[in-house]
């Protein structure tokens, strides 16, 4: 992984609150959702994030296949258990 300035890091994902990273332009519904992301909102998000969090700016429509978004939750999880990952 290397840091993108552009999104925050994945690292700390898992049970980090949405929209809560400071510095990102994150949408209103982002901020304002109350989710923690864990691997249930996390599959739920990935399925289809603009009928998930109506008002999310996130520019991806969604994994249909849920072996997708689990291949995507184990790399997120591994993202997040590494400390090294949140260095800039």
């Amino acid at each position: 992984l290397t840091a993108n300035t552009d999104a925050p890091l994945h690292c700390g994902l898992m049970g980090r609150k949405a929209g809560s990273v400071p510095g990102f332009p994150y949408s209103e519904a982002m901020r304002a959702s109350g989710l923690v992301w864990d691997e249930k909102t996390l599959d739920e998000f990935l399925t289809a994030p603009f009928v998930f969090l109506p008002g999310t700016i996130m520019g991806f429509p969604g994994f249909t296949e849920a072996t997708d978004r689990a291949d995507v939750i184990a790399y997120l999880k591994e993202a997040s258990a590494d400390p090294s990952q949140c260095a800039k």
